[in-house]
């Protein structure tokens, strides 16, 4: 049972990585590279560990561009949603994090 939440767990993870991945593709290599590396040096953690810690993204796409950062996070939400096989919410983005951490309790819900 154990084995299985830790799978499940993982599973969430691979799959907000690839939607973040995702997301920030529209922005190119460079600024992609830049919002990476202000996670790393700012909050000592990758970016595949920010689905524990969505504000961490959110902050950091927040500083490095602004008013384009919603465009990003509804594209990861979507992108997420979709990998994870959940229906979107109708209200897709209000609260970045609060988005993720709805996805992974119903994920957990669902497959865990």
């Amino acid at each position: 049972m154990e084995e299985e939440k830790l799978t499940s767990q993982n599973k969430f993870k691979e799959a907000y990585e690839q939607a973040v991945i995702e997301g920030l593709s529209i922005l190119g290599h460079n600024l992609s590279s830049v919002i990476t590396s202000y996670i790393q040096h700012k909050y000592s953690i990758r970016l595949s560990d920010t689905a524990d810690d969505p504000k961490a993204l959110s902050d950091a796409l927040n500083n490095v561009m602004d008013g384009g950062a919603r465009i990003v996070q509804r594209r990861i939400i979507r992108s997420l949603y979709n990998r994870i096989g959940l229906s979107l919410p109708f209200v897709i983005l209000i609260n970045f994090e609060d988005k993720i951490h709805d996805a992974r309790k119903e994920y957990e819900k669902k497959y865990g």
